[in-house]
């Protein structure tokens, strides 16, 4: 999708023209939807204005060592009002969480996303599905605005659009990446502090659950499948927090012949699961989510369901097949 000029203008006429913004993101946030979130939100801070960052939970380390993360907070008082309310890295509202409600009281609804799922949801929509990343649409934003940047705007801008690539790596990485990730380095951020301080970042718990969750690791369909299963026992008995397998989708993705990576994490103690999907190149599996009422890009996707683990993965395994007999 080609960037919209018009959006931009009006989007900026807001935030110049209005005083109290509500920042939110996706429950379960990511990289680029807090930095996305924290350097839009002191930009406008910056700028004078009276700015809230909401998340539902509290964040956990690494992503919780990004610049600006002591600003957000996690509760919000319904019977406070905003002049808008602005909503970054999300595809439709049920991502919210908790907050969607206080969210469409407190209108214009400003929607900034770049996943090939979103249902344009704002009233003002700057949905670039060709971006690398939220990151690099919030740098545009603030490029275009009378607002300004800082080194910390800078650097968690650069550790939105770090994250969302791959370290560049990811097919979705442009042109427009690099040019973007150069002007940042010109505040005089540092590509490997953002790195180790953000991502690189594993404690003797995490890889405890990792040596665990390897092991569960299965393939099907001529090793076109990998599937790996985290269990909240396992989190409980390796001591570490659930946020903290958020990247082990990496693995079974690396398995020479899949296609589609998978990993299903058990949230709490309940029969409710949460599957991160990778492609490797041949399936879209931002489509292969939505049939759970899930979504995300074409190479990086994600849904949520209830029930047993052994008939939500079966139904999960049907789909799959249809997909790479396609």
């Amino acid at each position: 999708m080609k960037y919209k000029e018009g959006i931009l203008k009006d989007i900026i006429k807001v935030l110049v023209e209005k005083e109290k913004f509500l920042l939110l993101t996706h429950k379960d946030p990511d990289l680029d939807g807090i930095g996305s979130m924290i350097a839009l939100g002191r930009a406008l801070s910056n700028a004078g204005k009276t700015v809230t960052l909401f998340t539902e939970t509290s964040l956990e380390p690494p992503l919780s060592n990004i610049k600006g993360s002591e600003s957000i907070v996690y509760e919000l008082d319904p019977k406070v009002r905003y002049d808008a309310t602005i909503i970054l890295d999300c595809s439709d509202l049920q991502r919210l969480g908790i907050a969607k409600n206080i969210a469409t009281v407190n209108r214009p609804l400003i929607n900034i996303d770049h996943h090939e799922t979103n249902d344009f949801f704002g009233d003002f929509n700057f949905v670039v599905t060709d971006s690398s990343s939220t990151g690099e649409l919030v740098f545009r934003l603030i490029k275009q605005s009378t607002f300004s940047i800082d080194f910390v705007i800078a650097e968690d801008l650069f550790a939105a659009i770090q994250a969302d690539t791959g370290c560049f790596k990811y097919e979705n990485t442009t042109k427009d990446s690099f040019i973007i990730a150069a002007e940042l380095l010109e505040y005089g951020i540092s590509p490997w502090d953002i790195y180790r301080n953000t991502t690189e970042q594993y404690t003797l718990p995490m890889l405890k659950l990792l040596e665990m969750s390897l092991s569960t690791i299965e393939t099907y369909y001529d090793g076109k499948l990998s599937i790996m299963s985290i269990t909240y026992e396992m989190v409980k008995k390796a001591g570490a927090y659930p946020g903290d397998s958020e990247r082990f989708i990496t693995y079974p993705r690396f398995l020479v012949g899949v296609e589609i990576a998978t990993l299903i994490r058990q949230i709490g103690d309940k029969e409710y699961y949460k599957f991160s999907l990778r492609s490797n190149g041949r399936v879209n599996v931002a489509k292969l989510a939505s049939n759970f009422g899930g979504g995300g890009h074409a190479r990086a996707a994600g849904f949520e369901c209830k029930g047993d683990l052994y008939t939500v993965k079966k139904r999960f395994m049907e789909q799959v097949l249809n997909f790479l007999k396609k």
